[in-house]
């Protein structure tokens, strides 16, 4: 099979390797498709911290399953699906208690893990979900990050009584825009500085859009709310500038979601206001295993149409120039898609 193989930033190569094969537990996927984010362009660039060269990039990835190992149920050869790209310990107190997304010792495939930039991996069966026939598979890339979004908002507690804010309107905030609508948000409010995302938010069903960065958005924001301010602030954006913004759209007593992989400390920041409004400031990782079915169902029932999200497709032979052009034109594009060409 073919790998591309990150040797060190911006370096690119194509390997050749043994197809793997499944153990006990164990099943190997064929990859279809992943979708690139924010997150492998940061390790292509050498910005996130923590990351090994050499390294097998890519988490948000489907496949058919191409063979499945001892003890493993419930799947077969020849299933389409979709990888939870966390993987857990199983034994820390977190796993324990049922947060496996939380483990202590978690890691994700495509950095402590060998990614999905290869023709086929080899994972533990519990990490595959099976999806419905006839779901295109590089779209459905889209479903892990949805899910994501989805344990966002579970934990936001969105209801129809709510208005409800999101600043960004990249692939997550429009991911969020579009559930917090489809949760009967009584007002979704999106922020971008970008008129094409904002048109696109507006597509997703957003009853207001705001352009401007989120600092100057917070009058409008007070406006569009009747001066009250928003239940529920989702920032995906993220930054000391992000937050104290969102303090200050939210009203007393709402909630401040921080959904976002900035490592940028909170300077300038006052607790103070904390205090005052009694803000509850959430914060939410990854996904758990019960997103996936229902966000499954979102893209698979035409709730959500995860064909907007796909900016352009490369062959995985092609995967240097794809994260080239990504890190030529971030803020026009919202996921690439590295076609894996195992047919």
């Amino acid at each position: 099979m073919k790998a591309a193989v990150l040797q060190q930033p911006r370096n690119f190569i194509l390997t050749d390797r043994p197809v793997p094969v499944a153990e006990t537990g164990e099943v190997v996927v064929r990859i279809a498709a992943t979708a690139v984010c924010h997150t492998d362009l940061a390790m292509y660039v050498g910005q996130h911290p923590g990351v090994h060269y050499p390294v097998v990039l890519g988490h948000e990835a489907t496949g058919t399953i191409a063979a499945v190992g001892p003890d493993v149920t419930g799947l077969r050869p020849g299933q389409d699906v979709i990888i939870n790209p966390v993987i857990s310990c199983g034994r820390c107190d977190c796993c324990r208690r049922g947060d496996e997304h939380l483990c202590r010792n978690a890691g994700i495939i495509g950095r402590e893990f060998e990614g999905s930039l290869s023709q086929y991996i080899r994972l533990g069966a519990r990490y595959v979900h099976p999806l419905p026939p006839g779901l295109a598979l590089a779209e459905a890339t889209l479903i892990e990050t949805l899910a994501t979004v989805r344990h966002a908002q579970v934990r936001a507690g969105i209801t129809a009584d709510d208005s409800v804010v999101v600043l960004g309107q990249g692939t997550t905030g429009l991911l969020h825009t579009r559930l917090a609508v489809l949760a009967g948000a009584r007002r979704v409010i999106a922020v971008s500085r970008t008129q094409w995302k904002t048109d696109l938010a507006t597509c997703m069903g957003a009853h207001d859009v705001v352009r401007a960065s989120a600092e100057a958005a917070v009058d409008e924001v007070r406006r569009l709310t009747d001066g009250t301010g928003a239940d529920v602030v989702i920032d995906t954006a993220g930054g000391a500038t992000t937050l104290r913004a969102g303090i200050d759209m939210l009203r007393p007593g709402g909630r401040f979601v921080s959904f976002s992989l900035s490592h940028e400390a909170f300077a300038g920041v006052s607790a103070f206001w904390l205090y005052f409004k009694e803000v509850s400031i959430l914060g939410a990782r990854a996904l758990t295993q019960a997103d996936m079915a229902p966000s499954i169902e979102l893209v698979a029932s035409g709730q959500i149409d995860a064909s907007v999200f796909i900016t352009a497709r490369y062959p995985l032979a092609l995967v240097g120039a794809a994260f080239e052009e990504y890190e030529r034109n971030p803020s026009r594009i919202l996921r690439i898609i590295i076609d894996a060409g195992t047919d």
